[in-house]
């Protein structure tokens, strides 16, 4: 009788490092193309402003979540999105936190910072000035938030007793890979197409 385990262990290594990785190629090629963010990424983030908030600590936070596959992978490629909608008085809007992949930490600072302070929020001005959008089903997407007077942050005690400070404001780069996700992955393809491409 023929040992047949290296033959099989040939097949495997063939079909783990060669067939697989080609059917995941071939796979994300004509399933997970998205939109041509690459192209429209500049003009989106240049057409940004900044807005300051202020939120009274009772006004109601509708809180979600949101899961995308950006590629086929044996190890990810996934794109979460928490989504934190609330209502601004003083714009007369609704806008919706949407940065990809960002840690709980920041929410439960954010939470923590907004009892007593303010913050800014970083939005396109294009979709500000649309009628259609702001309101509760259709809020304004957010990409950046930074506190106002000071960072939103946590705190915790180090060995020493001391009090150490970890900053949650969403960095640049933070900010470009959501605003990168959004266009890319999360805008459908007719209103990408009807927005970048008239």
């Amino acid at each position: 009788m023929k040992n047949l385990g290296i033959p099989h262990a040939i097949g495997y290594l063939i079909a783990g490092l060669v067939v697989f990785p080609l059917l995941l190629f071939f796979a994300n090629k004509l399933f997970f193309q998205g939109n041509d963010a690459e192209k429209e990424l500049s003009k989106y983030l240049g057409n940004m402003e900044e807005i300051k908030i202020h939120l009274d600590p009772n006004e109601k936070i509708y809180f979600g979540h949101e899961r995308y596959t950006a590629f086929l992978s044996r190890i990810g490629g996934k794109i979460y999105i928490s989504t934190e909608t609330f209502y601004s008085k003083k714009q007369n809007k609704y806008f919706q936190f949407r940065m990809a992949n960002i840690g709980e930490n920041f929410y439960l600072a954010f939470l923590n910072h907004i009892k007593s302070m303010g913050f800014s929020i970083t939005v396109n001005k294009d979709e500000m000035q649309n009628p259609k959008m702001g309101t509760k089903e259709h809020p304004i997407p957010v990409f950046r938030v930074v506190g106002d007077e000071k960072p939103i942050r946590l705190w915790h005690s180090g060995d020493h007793g001391e009090t150490i400070y970890e900053n949650y404001d969403i960095t640049p780069d933070q900010y470009e890979n959501s605003v990168y996700c959004h266009l890319k992955y999360v805008m459908s393809k007719e209103e990408f197409k009807e927005r970048f491409e008239k």
